[in-house]
């Protein structure tokens, strides 16, 4: 699984490193994305769905924010 730390990014950074990440993952593998600013959290989310790929896992952290994504 690959891994993609966005912490100190606001809005719409997070969301653009998570759709570059994407795009170097084969269909099927899944994508990890930590940060800490949670409005990113239903952003990433929203982007991902719309994208046709899958939300694995989204919850939010104690500093805040942990999403797996896995590749359509």
């Amino acid at each position: 699984m690959k891994k993609l730390d966005v912490s100190g990014d606001i809005c719409p950074i997070p969301v653009l490193k998570t759709k570059k990440a994407l795009e170097e993952l084969n269909p099927g593998e899944e994508l990890e994305v930590v940060g800490d600013y949670k409005p990113a959290l239903e952003n990433i989310k929203r982007f991902v769905e719309s994208q046709g790929h899958e939300v694995v896992k989204a919850e939010e952290t104690e500093n805040g924010f942990r999403i797996i994504i896995r590749k359509k």
